[in-house]
């Protein structure tokens, strides 16, 4: 099945174009070196090589019907070459006004790259800037290599420097402004601070615009190279941004693991989320093309050391129309509260552990993270946009837990379908913890319908959580869900885990808690979701994952197929198992504050609803649910943070099956 990704012929495009505009490069370079000889003021004394990296282009990101949600686009750094530049300082200073000329007529000067440059003011009024004076900053270290490097004392004066450079590079008051001066001044400095020369380019703008381009081009100017940069591209801008990721430099902390793999310095690897998580797979491998020179600083040879290598792309299980059903919904629940500002929601296939949805709110839109204010706010939001609720967040699962409680209550014979529990409202132990309504004799059907409090303390105390944690843990809660991105496992509430904090369980108390999806109980909504999952296949705990598949950059081959891997099993009686089904039947179709949401849907669904209470907020709302309810195909979990009434959760949950069921109705690529 072929799928919407840009013609195989494109990418063998970009390729040639890349490769074309470094020839092109090299052959400028070479003819200006040629036509020049040894007149150039920056010859080498020393014939040479230069070794030049060729960047593989990165694997590309996919959903699980072959739509494209992480491309790579065609970008252009500026660049100044050495062999390329004028023959005289003149012409030289003149090249390099245009050109920052060039950057603010075409809008690029957010494209200028940072740079070190020590002085402040206009000359010959300067001074060193304030970083100077700290002697571990980055102004100070580079301010002594290039002062070493032009022969000038370390107690050089800021005004001994301006007027190294205003006599050494020519910058005379009366053939330029002073404001013209400065900038010539701050550029011949990089290009010291760099070590310009044969054998290093000055980088003067980064990610320019083609107007740009295309500006240089049309008017002449010297010295001037583009080198083409492959950027990330996001499809869908703002969604999935927690589970996609971004990339980014090498950082100082990864430096030794990434050289140890072969990586070059300066290259892009994943920083988060799949790009992370697949880093092995989707990075490229980079080529050498080797550049011989001869003692006049002459091109003689150029040839590939080794040839670049594309990454391989990577097919997610995420389905993006699910995806975005998911976020939209999720932010649609929160909203009909009033009172919550955030949640998470995981839809999972219980069959293969596939994850279809995976939505954070407030998220980001990753095709604005490089912006520095974008970031800065993100961290100064208190709802903490940047955190992925979904797998990072822990959270008491309230009633959605007492499936769990029935289930090892029924494996164990201490209940059956005949057995009642009275409910007067107040359980007559341990405090007299209380419940919501006074339900009067109750079975498991409508206890968990209901979700009757009193009968799960019942069990709690017939059982002690131990009885029941065993089944909930190989289920899915509090364990590693096995997904490949970053994920918090969660606590298990029981006297394990008191003793571990120097705490005591208490016998009795402690279980009925406990047993209510209270107490020291904390999980993900991803492993919600699995633990449903797992109750509602019949008792097989699939590891998540979202990978797919591998597929080659050209032709789309599947170089490999993930196969379902089976965690855990937990035995589930026919008997057990559709007394659980048609309680959370009930859940839905009984109860219209919750039927109604899933009106629209042309399956029947099961799920359970709850609440949590946090101390110090209003209840955290949850909702779990499946469908069909006789052969399950999905699970969507979904927590709204203080939104006070399970059934706001189930609205998120509503909207991820009306797509699932009604819109998708086969697996052929859509536009």
């Amino acid at each position: 099945m072929r799928h919407q990704k840009k013609n195989t012929h494109l990418r063998y495009g970009i390729i040639a174009v890349s490769f074309a505009v470094i020839c092109l490069v090299y052959i400028v370079v070479l003819a200006v070196v040629q036509a020049r000889g040894s007149q150039t003021k920056y010859a080498s004394d020393e014939a040479g090589t230069r070794t030049v990296t060729v960047a593989g282009l990165r694997g590309e990101i996919y959903d699980c019907r072959g739509r494209l949600l992480v491309g790579n686009s065609t970008s252009y750094d500026l660049i100044y070459e050495y062999g390329a530049m004028p023959d005289t300082y003149a012409e030289i200073n003149r090249a390099l006004l245009d050109t920052l000329d060039a950057i603010e007529i075409t809008g690029n000067t957010d494209k200028l790259c940072s740079d070190f440059f020590p002085l402040e003011g206009i000359y010959p009024n300067v001074r060193y800037c304030s970083a100077i004076s700290d002697t571990a900053s980055s102004e100070y270290y580079y301010l002594s290599r290039v002062l070493k490097r032009n022969g000038l004392d370390a107690d050089t004066t800021a005004e001994e420097l301006a007027e190294y450079y205003v006599k050494q590079y020519r910058l005379s008051q009366r053939l330029y402004s002073d404001d013209e001066i400065r900038d010539l001044m701050r550029l011949w400095y990089e290009m010291n601070r760099v070590n310009f020369g044969i054998y290093q380019a000055y980088t003067v703008a980064e990610g320019v615009s083609m107007e740009l381009v295309t500006y240089i081009q049309e008017k002449g100017v010297e010295g001037v190279t583009f080198k083409t940069v492959s950027e990330r591209v996001y499809n869908y801008p703002g969604i999935a941004s927690h589970i996609l990721g971004r990339v980014g430099k090498i950082t100082a902390e990864d430096a030794e693991y990434y050289s140890e793999l072969g990586y070059p310095m300066d290259s892009f690897v994943g920083t988060s989320g799949c790009e992370l998580a697949f880093e092995s797979i989707l990075h490229g491998q980079d080529g050498k093309m080797v550049i011989k020179y001869d003692d006049d600083g002459n091109i003689t040879e150029k040839y590939y050391e080794t040839e670049p290598i594309s990454g391989n792309d990577v097919w997610l299980t995420i389905d993006i129309d699910l995806q975005l059903a998911a976020e939209k919904g999720l932010a649609e629940s929160i909203e009909a509260t009033g009172s919550s500002e955030a949640g998470a929601i995981t839809a999972v296939d219980p069959n293969t552990g596939a994850v279809l949805a995976i939505g954070s709110f407030p998220t980001y839109d990753l095709s604005q993270f490089s912006s520095i204010e974008y970031y800065n706010s993100l961290l100064n939001d208190p709802n903490t946009p940047l955190l992925n609720r979904a797998l990072q967040g822990v959270y008491a699962p309230g009633s959605t837990y007492k499936v769990g409680v029935a289930l090892a209550a029924l494996q164990n014979g201490e209940i059956s379908t005949s057995t009642h529990y009275t409910c007067n409202k107040v359980y007559p132990h341990f405090h007299n913890p209380t419940c919501l309504g006074t339900h009067g004799s109750i079975d498991i059907f409508d206890a968990i319908q209901e979700s009757c409090n009193v009968f799960f303390y019942s069990l709690g105390e017939k059982m002690g959580i131990k009885s029941v944690t065993d089944y909930t843990q190989a289920l899915g809660l509090g364990v590693s869900t096995g997904i490949e991105l970053s994920e918090r496992v969660g606590t298990v509430a029981g006297p394990d885990y008191r003793q571990a904090h120097n705490d005591i369980w208490t016998a009795g108390a402690d279980d009925v808690s406990a047993a209510i999806g209270q107490s020291d109980h904390g999980y993900t909504p991803l492993q919600l979701s699995v633990y449903m999952a797992s109750i509602v296949n019949g008792g097989t705990r699939y590891s998540a994952h979202l990978l797919d598949s591998v597929r080659n950059f050209y032709t789309d081959e599947a170089i490999s197929v993930y196969t379902p891997t089976v965690a855990d099993t937990v035995p589930i009686s026919d008997y057990t198992y559709s007394t659980l089904i048609e309680s959370m039947r009930r859940v839905v179709a009984n109860n219209s504050e919750i039927s109604r949401y899933f009106k629209g849907i042309s399956v029947s669904v099961g799920g359970k609803t709850g609440t949590a209470e946090v101390t110090g907020k209003r209840d955290y709302a949850l909702f779990s649910g499946f469908a069909p309810l006789n052969a399950p195909e999905i699970v969507v979990s979904c927590i709204i943070e203080e939104g006070q009434h399970g059934y706001y959760a189930s609205i998120a949950a509503a909207r991820v099956m009306e797509e699932y069921f009604n819109t998708q109705d086969d697996n052929t690529p859509k536009n």
